[in-house]
């Protein structure tokens, strides 16, 4: 059996954290935590009196590192997520943006292969190609396309059962009669979308639960037509997808949506792109060409964004800050809530009997240190 004790940790549950506590990690999982000084044995590492954090679970993400994650190259797979998962994300579901249904199809292929050496994949979500043309963002115009059954089991089948969710405008022709006879397989999002919120009803009932990135690629609410935002937002039954970069969100748009939605329903993503990690510059990733500049991405030569740059690490100390949440409240924000909303029992919280996937950090939040299923990822 393989043991590894952390010592003088404050551990992140939404019980008060023990003071000088420890937790014991055996063959992966965690085997048990508590107040002061366990029983010697194994392998026993000090944390230093930083905090203790269930691994962040980031169910939206395109790239990072100088890579983007639907390239249709497996290294490129494996540098994104490695880059995620030494800032803390040790749960990812690789998006394969919408691009030509070939690109697609490679794209999840190599994300299939790529599993065995980025543990952290947990599957595979497809943003598009059933999207809004007057809502693309920055989704390839060209790719886009009615929804179609055989186009559908083609994506399911490239993706080798590791498909996990699915963007799609409600308002086209068979949108939902295709949530209604695969919602069983895929978790269904409402995105990229035109609609007044009529078909986004339609779509909630018909099986679909999740919004993607909310307020971004939909109409905004307003006090007569409510639109996505506002049927998202009431129904108890959607997670509400938010990127917390201080970019794609307003502070007050953040407030409001975590409160309508409760925290319960509140899920922080990235929508990373391949330059997360880089700096400003100019890019070229897939068919995708962008420039940042002062921490926004753009396609290049329009103001239209292409995603965010930063972690679910900054996500967690933008709403400490703007929320003025606890860390255990902000923590739900960036892994139990999406652990719970996709139904993964075996992680987003700390507590006995889950994957010992976990984050130490510093009281300023900045990632000191993670662990996959027990093994350290980052030094």
């Amino acid at each position: 059996m393989t043991q590894l004790t952390l010592v003088n940790v404050r551990i992140c549950t939404p019980d008060p954290a023990p003071a000088d506590g420890w937790l014991r990690i055996e063959d992966g999982v965690i085997a048990g935590f508590g107040r002061g000084q366990p029983e010697p044995g194994g392998v026993v590492i000090d944390v230093a009196g930083q905090w203790l954090l269930p691994g962040f679970v980031d169910t939206h993400c395109h790239g990072g590192g100088g890579a983007a994650l639907y390239s249709g190259q497996v290294d490129d797979v494996v540098r994104a997520a490695l880059t995620h998962l030494r800032q803390g994300t040790t749960t990812l579901i690789a998006s394969v943006a919408t691009m030509q249904l070939d690109r697609m199809l490679a794209a999840a292929a190599a994300i299939a292969e790529a599993v065995s050496s980025a543990p952290n994949i947990r599957g595979i979500h497809f943003e598009g190609p059933f999207l809004s043309p007057q809502r693309r963002g920055a989704q390839t115009e060209s790719a886009l396309l009615i929804p179609d059954e055989q186009v559908f089991a083609r994506l399911m089948e490239a993706a080798g059962g590791l498909a996990i969710s699915m963007t799609i405008a409600p308002e086209l022709p068979g949108a939902i009669e295709l949530i209604e006879r695969h919602h069983q397989l895929i978790t269904f999002a409402v995105g990229h979308t035109d609609d007044d919120g009529t078909r986004t009803r339609q779509a909630f009932d018909a099986g679909a639960r999740t919004a993607t990135h909310l307020f971004n690629a939909m109409p905004a609410m307003t006090h007569r037509r409510p639109g996505p935002v506002g049927a998202a937002l009431l129904d108890d039954r959607v997670g509400c997808e938010l990127i917390a970069d201080g970019i794609h969100l307003s502070p007050e748009a953040l407030v409001i949506a975590s409160r309508t939605a409760g925290l319960e329903r509140t899920m922080l993503v990235t929508d990373a792109m391949a330059a997360t990690g880089l700096g400003d510059g100019d890019y070229s990733f897939a068919d995708r060409h962008v420039e940042v500049r002062d921490g926004v991405a753009r396609l290049r030569g329009t103001e239209t964004l292409a995603g965010s740059v930063h972690f679910l690490s900054d996500a967690l100390a933008t709403v400490v800050r703007v929320l003025d949440l606890s860390l255990p409240q902000a923590t739900a924000l960036v892994a139990g809530n999406a652990a719970r909303h996709y139904d993964w029992q075996d992680r987003g919280t700390v507590a006995v009997g889950k994957t010992a996937d976990l984050v130490v950090m510093s009281d300023d939040l900045t990632v000191a240190g993670v662990y996959l299923a027990g093994v350290p990822a980052r030094a």
